[in-house]
């Protein structure tokens, strides 16, 4: 089983109107404050910042969530390791009854506790690998619904120290076809998220267990 590692979902946003911009591509003083040029809308006469990060990038750049992209794929592949290793112990289970039923060593009476000890053990394999990989399928979603809220809630921040009237993430295949650099504002995103790394981890864990409470409550809606 696959576990997909974390991937962060924010809703985008479609621009509707068409935008005529103008101006250098934004920068950053030395607090991380940039400077967002302001974009007019072409059926009106007032400024509206907007601004994008790119989504793949937050991965590579965002400390805390290479940190816990890291811990998830290690569980991950110490769940394959133990799954692969319970299959290779139950085909050498095989391969030495087939060696004593070649010797003659089997008879009609062994021969049906035999399948039974092989089907249980075919069953605790399926169990481990259905009931620990839906743990870890369950752990990647919790993880990547509470750090998802944290940037969500990190970007508002974000907007609002620097009068961002809007701000989305661009990846391609997206909503936005295409966007000019000149609203990019990525790299000074990614300083403000590390630079909140402490912030963001303290209550992390109480975040972790809403989504636990979340999650408990819409099974028994369902």
């Amino acid at each position: 089983m696959k576990i997909r590692t974390l991937n962060i979902f924010i809703l985008g946003i479609t621009l509707i109107s068409t935008i005529s911009s103008c101006g250098n591509k934004t920068a950053a003083d030395e607090d991380g404050q940039i400077i967002v040029q302001r974009k007019v809308k072409s059926d009106s006469t007032d400024g509206l910042a907007i601004a994008y990060y790119v989504q793949d990038s937050i991965a590579t750049g965002f400390n805390f969530y290479r940190s816990i992209d890291s811990m998830l794929r290690a569980e991950e592949k110490e769940f394959e390791r133990q799954l692969r290793s319970r299959y290779e112990n139950y085909q050498a289970y095989e391969n030495k009854i087939r060696q004593r039923m070649e010797a003659g060593e089997i008879t009609g009476y062994q021969l049906d506790e035999i399948q039974e000890e092989a089907m249980r053990k075919q069953e605790s394999i399926a169990n481990f690998e259905r009931q620990r990989g839906g743990e870890l399928q369950r752990e990647s979603i919790k993880y990547q619904t509470a750090l998802m809220n944290k940037i969500s809630e990190a970007g508002r921040e974000f907007s609002e120290k620097n009068g961002i009237d809007m701000l989305f993430f661009y990846q391609k295949g997206g909503q936005i076809t295409y966007i000019s650099n000149a609203f990019d504002v990525t790299e000074q995103f990614i300083k403000f998220l590390n630079n909140r790394e402490k912030e963001i981890k303290e209550d992390f864990d109480a975040d972790l267990d809403a989504v636990d409470t979340n999650q408990d409550q819409m099974g028994l809606n369902l």
